[in-house]
């Protein structure tokens, strides 16, 4: 009777096998270095077909010989790494078979420190599939050799192992009438993964399309209707955005105290998912866009190409991450205009920059704050070290009054006298405004604003009582 893998008996007879891709790591390397690839060089972008043809051994190849791997950065499966961390002490040779490239296989397994040798992708064989059952075939026999996979492509492997294991909770059923055994961390399920990258929370900061509506007053079901479609457009291409933005970011997220918990970067997201969805998303919106209004299609393509930029490059140099931030707050409040046909006021224009801008402000000083906190000097990514903490911090506070001074400007023009039969309410909101941006900058002095701002807000009463006491303000104003 054949014993258990990791008992005693035959703990140095029969080495245990483990593939990489999905199963030792919650990713794909081959994805992990497309998009490093993409990242540093989008325009060689258009060497990728060139690639392909050499076969699926070169393409792999090809793309690895451009990028630098940081192995540290990768999502693995913890329980897992205990399990071969346990099977090693008992003296079991531990293998790495993988098709990924044989230089990334390597440097993962060099971090490690648990394979006593590393079988992977290279000399023009992918080694997946049959192929690698045929390579450990020749190397153990058949049946020589335990195995932990996790997909359809390990069949072959499977069965020519004497013990089969997956990561997968569902088991797959092998040709001799096996079944795979489960081993490592439960996956969590692709679809509310896929919604959770999508950052459904993140929404709330399209809810800006209707302020021109609001700001003037044309309360109807037409300029409700166009404003929601907006709404619509803008939380679409923003989830494009937050997926492209989190794929591209992935390696430094999961270094970070918080951003690691994404899907994509925790693994729980393929990249390949993310990537494919994200334009997807895009071309929804915008074709929503078309058929509504050529003039909003305008405005998301602008507000769409910006978030790309800004994910590509523009969020890594220095104060250009946060005028960018702002614009594109604006850029909503534009949309919210192009789909009502409302003109904007200068007023509403200039308020909207200069309190998102003390707002992306806000966010970096916090992040800022939080790093130097943690000990650490520079945050990952971007272009920001802590020692700008403090003149961060004063270009946020002067940026959150000159909004205030716009609305007391505003107050007293002829806009006001034309929408509002009671102007003097409207002085009410200045102490509030003044309240609420002190305070809001206080607190991230301290460090208590952990996360964006505008989620933060969406979840703190006494800002939630602030607005509920701007609006009575503004609505007596108007009665």
């Amino acid at each position: 009777m054949t014993s258990e893998p990791g008992t005693r008996s035959d703990a140095r007879a029969v080495p245990l096998v483990i593939d990489l891709d999905g199963t030792l790591i919650l990713s794909d390397l081959l994805w992990e270095t497309l998009v490093l690839n993409l990242k540093h060089d989008l325009p060689g972008a258009w060497r990728l077909p060139l690639w392909l043809a050499r076969g699926k051994a070169g393409f792999k190849e090809s793309v690895a010989a451009g990028v630098e791997l940081d192995p540290e950065a990768l999502p693995y499966d913890r329980a897992l790494l205990a399990f071969i961390q346990q099977e090693r002490e008992r003296g079991r040779s531990i293998v790495l078979a993988t098709g990924a490239q044989r230089r990334l296989a390597e440097q993962v397994a060099a971090h490690l420190g648990l394979f006593d040798s590393v079988i992977a992708t290279g000399d023009g064989i992918n080694l997946t599939s049959h192929n690698k059952a045929a390579h450990l075939e020749k190397l153990y026999g058949k049946g020589g050799y335990d195995y932990v996979g996790n997909s359809r492509a390990d069949l072959p492997v499977w069965l020519g192992s004497r013990h089969a294991w997956s990561v997968t909770h569902t088991p797959f059923r092998l040709a001799d009438g096996r079944e795979t055994r489960f081993l490592g961390t439960r996956r969590t399920g692709l679809a509310s993964a896929l919604l959770k990258a999508m950052r459904p929370r993140q929404w709330l900061k399209n809810l800006l399309v209707f302020l021109p509506m609001l700001a003037g007053h044309r309360l109807d079901a037409d300029a409700f209707v166009a404003s929601l479609l907006a709404f619509v457009a803008f939380s679409l291409c923003a989830s494009s955005a937050y997926l492209l933005n989190d794929a591209l970011d992935a390696q430094d997220d999961r270094l970070h105290p918080v951003k690691h918990r994404r899907p994509i970067a925790s693994g729980a997201l393929p990249l390949g998912l993310a990537l494919a969805a994200s334009p997807v998303l895009a071309g929804a919106a915008l074709a929503l866009c078309a058929w509504f209004d050529p003039l909003l299609l305008v405005a998301v393509g602008v507000y769409f190409v910006t978030t790309v930029a800004y994910s590509l490059h523009l969020k890594r140099l220095l104060m250009v991450d946060i005028v960018t931030l702002a614009i594109l707050y604006t850029l909503r409040v534009l949309g919210g205009s192009a789909a009502t046909g409302i003109v904007p006021s200068f007023w509403l224009l200039a308020f909207s920059f200069f309190i998102f801008l003390s707002l992306a402000l806000l966010k970096r000083h916090s992040e800022l704050t939080n790093l130097q906190k943690a000990g650490k000097e520079k945050t990952r990514g971007r272009g920001y070290t802590t020692a700008d903490r403090t003149p961060i911090g004063i270009m946020g506070v002067n940026a959150a009054f000159i909004a205030v001074m716009v609305v007391m400007l505003y107050f007293n023009s002829e806009n006001v006298l034309m929408l509002y039969r009671q102007p003097t309410w409207l002085l009410g909101i200045l102490p509030l405004l003044v309240f609420w941006l002190g305070r809001l900058w206080t607190l991230s002095f301290r460090g208590e604003v952990n996360e964006d701002p505008v989620l933060y807000v969406s979840k703190d009463k006494t800002s939630l009582a602030v607005l509920a006491l701007c609006t009575l303000f503004a609505v007596a104003a108007a009665w």
